[in-house]
Parts: structure tokens; sequence; C-alpha cells
């Protein structure tokens, strides 16, 4: 599986053809390549989680994730779902994987991020955790952890003809010495009742979860609304949305120093210390070229298009 990936080729292996057809349907957006790759991941599916390096890990996330870092040589475990080892010079990721990966939406997906993350850092491309949509081509970036209401939010975007940049993971890159927010594929998730909340969408509320396997549905973005998809677009307000009880929607401006803090989690990986000044100065350049809002959320989502609209 080969895929054009902005100015990149990347490649997709695997062993397994149920976790191969899930990552073509999370890169279905993309246009097939057959030019020689930039970057090959491969996720092999395997019986056991291989055993971790000796010694303590450099850099620890609870006991999801345990990182080894010696040298371009990266090796990323998880004692739940697999090892994923990096080669930062080559651009070659090779993962061995339980099918677990396949039975919690996101999993998949994030394996699949973190497998290419440090090489797309590398050649200028950086993620953040973000919901990121664009109106008359100008983008916004939505940033929250879990529950804040990304995804409601973006979804009520996408259903007032906004188009897509990225559901989880959308890129900064520097072009024409601005920052840009670049599309990063995949799926679109959500549990039923955000998606019973607007018309376009409410028929996938009402699937039976037997035919998903999970609790949230997930669909393609592009079955919903067949030309969301956007390649790229200029940054041109970041939104830190939460939930509150109120009736009405505001938006409460941010100095940039709290911007960028707030962006901090969502962005930088600790263990790569190499890119992390790189890094740090297209977030730096992100929060100077736009405005950053907390996004206080009430309960008619219908009228969030206009207040960011009006925003922009």
């Amino acid at each position: 599986m080969r895929w054009h990936f902005h100015h990149l080729t990347i490649e997709g292996n695997s062993n397994d053809p149920t976790l191969a057809q899930s990552w073509q349907t999370s890169f279905a957006s993309l246009a097939t390549s057959t030019a020689v790759p930039d970057l090959i991941c491969t996720l092999d599916v395997v019986d056991h989680v291989p055993a971790p390096p000796p010694g303590n890990p450099d850099f620890q996330q609870g006991d999801l994730l345990h990182y080894y870092c010696h040298g371009q040589e990266i090796i990323a475990h998880f004692p739940r779902y697999g090892q994923l080892r990096l080669d930062l010079d080559k651009g070659v990721s090779e993962g061995r994987v339980l099918t677990a990966v396949l039975d919690n939406y996101g999993v998949l997906e994030d394996l699949i991020a973190i497998s290419l993350s440090p090489h797309l850092r590398r050649r200028g491309l950086f993620l953040i955790h973000a919901f990121a949509a664009a109106f008359q081509g100008k983008a916004v970036l939505l940033v929250g952890g879990i529950g804040a209401g990304k995804t409601t939010t973006g979804m009520a975007l996408l259903n007032a003809g906004w188009q897509l940049l990225s559901n989880d993971s959308p890129m900064v890159a520097i072009q024409n010495d601005a920052p840009t927010i670049l599309r990063y594929p995949g799926v679109l998730a959500a549990y039923p009742d955000t998606f019973a909340r607007f018309a376009a969408t409410q028929h996938i509320a009402t699937l039976p979860a037997s035919k998903q396997g999970r609790q949230k549905r997930i669909v393609s973005p592009h079955a919903i609304w067949p030309d969301v998809w956007l390649a790229a677009a200029p940054i041109h307000a970041i939104c830190f949305p939460q939930i509150e009880a109120r009736t009405d929607h505001a938006l409460q401006r941010l100095a940039r120093p709290q911007a960028l803090a707030h962006l901090l989690p969502h962005a930088i990986e600790q263990w790569d210390t190499a890119v992390v000044p790189q890094h740090l100065t297209v977030l730096r350049q992100l929060v100077e070229q736009a405005p950053a809002y907390t996004l206080l959320l009430g309960s008619d989502v219908a009228t969030i298009p206009a207040l960011l609209q009006a925003a922009l």
C-alpha cells in the first residue's frame, strides 16, 4: 500500500488482511502512489508482545507506552499491544502488534501515527492532537483532551459546509514563512448521540452496534460529505473547547503564552529531544500567526459554526 502524502510517498505493509483493510480505510482520502517510498511502515500481527529492551525506558507514559532511545534507533514498547522499532536514519518503522489493536477504536490509528510522526517531524511536518477544519480556505484548530467537545464541535462545522483537514492529527508546516495546517487522513468516530444531533448523520446513529463491533460508530467522512477533504489551509484561529452548563457559546481570547502552554501537551513528544527546539519554534509561530480562544460550549450545536465564522 502506497499513498501520496503531501510531498512524500508513504508505504504501508502488514501480514494481516484485516489490519491492512482497516489501514486502507483510514487512509482512503489519500491518492495511491507507485513512486519510490520516502517512509516505510510495517505492522505485522504476532501472537505475543515482544520483550522490552533491558534496562529502564528513557521516557514512559504510565503503563501504556515506554520509549527506549539508542541514537537514531527508537523502540516504542506497548505492554498491552506490541512494539515498534523506528530507524530514523532510514525512514523505516517496523511493528509487531497483537490483534487487540483492532478491537478498540483509535489504537491502530495511534500506532500508525506514532510510527510516522518522528519521521514526519524530521521532514518539517508536526502533528497536533486536534480536530482541524476550514471555512473558505481558513483553518481552525480545535485542541483539547478526551471529552472536551472537539468531535461534536468539528461535526457541527462539517455539517455546516466546512471542509476537513483532520479528525485527530492535523499537521503544522511552515510554508511561505507562515504556519499552514495540512491534512492527515483518518475516519470519523463518535458516539451515537453525537451522530444523532445532525441531519446528515442521524442514520449512522441508528446502526446496530453489532455491525461495527464497537460502542462508537465509525465512518469515512467523505461517505457523508463527498467533497469534505481539504489538503491544506493557512491557520486563522486556535480554539480550546470547553463544555459548560450554558445555553449560548462564547469565545474568550487567550494570550499567546497561554495558548502555547495549552498546545504543548497535545503536540510535543518529550522523548524526541533532537527536534524539540524546531518543534517549539513552529508552535510559537502558530500562536503568533493566529488568535487563540477558549471556546465555551453551550447546548445548541447548530450555532457553533456562525460563532467561529464571525471570528474568522
